[in-house]
């Protein structure tokens, strides 16, 4: 009798443990503002041609990121179902720190980033382990997604290579409120005679 009742409690305990780990939360609240500084490189080029790269005019500039929206959440995600239904939910809008508006041409590719950036806490290992850790580079005409549980922090990522096009994105995710401290989305493709190349990283400042 003792016995079966300490195995039924330890039962319970480890099943109240696991869905747990496995639970997401949103540690943040649709109102929520974070600026962010920019920062962009790259470059417009041809063999005799050297042009800024797109998204230069919002070098050395400081962005609000502001939660406008947050997908409910359910108890266990799969891999797909995660990417559609919490990836790539639209959560964010932006407008510069003075108050003005970004310009049309550079706001949906920075928000769209900053939003696939942004995702509930608590079941990092479970996130972890929907996606790769790594990927090799060397294969041609892939695609894949990247989630790495690290010691401080959560890397989440994807990363995209065709014959004339590479580009990723990426996030240095706290655990705490599921917010990025820096993230990152970068081009290169080849259009003959050009070559577009940009990066741009935004580290949050408040």
């Amino acid at each position: 009798m003792v016995l079966t009742f300490v195995i039924t409690l330890s039962g319970g305990f480890l099943t109240e443990y696991v869905r747990q780990s496995m639970t997401f939360t949103w540690g943040i609240e649709v109102g929520d503002e974070f600026v962010y500084e920019v920062s962009v490189t790259g470059n417009t080029s041809t063999s005799t041609q050297v042009r800024p790269p797109f998204l230069e005019p919002m070098n050395n500039t400081r962005i609000i990121v502001e939660i406008v929206s947050l997908p409910n959440l359910t108890l266990y995600y799969y891999g797909n179902q995660f990417v559609e239904d919490i990836v790539e939910y639209p959560k964010t809008s932006l407008r510069f720190e003075n108050g003005s508006d970004v310009p049309t041409e550079f706001y949906y590719t920075i928000n769209s980033q900053v939003s696939r950036c942004i995702l509930p806490s608590g079941a990092w290992g479970h996130l972890d382990s929907l996606f790769p850790n790594q990927i090799n580079q060397a294969i041609p005409e892939q695609e894949s997604f990247i989630a790495v549980n690290r010691r401080n922090s959560f890397f989440f990522g994807y990363w995209l290579n065709e014959t004339s096009l590479e580009s990723e994105w990426h996030g240095q995710i706290d655990f705490s409120n599921g917010i990025p401290n820096v993230f990152s989305f970068s081009l290169w493709r080849q259009g003959q005679p050009w070559l577009y190349t940009y990066n741009v990283t935004m580290t949050l400042v408040t």
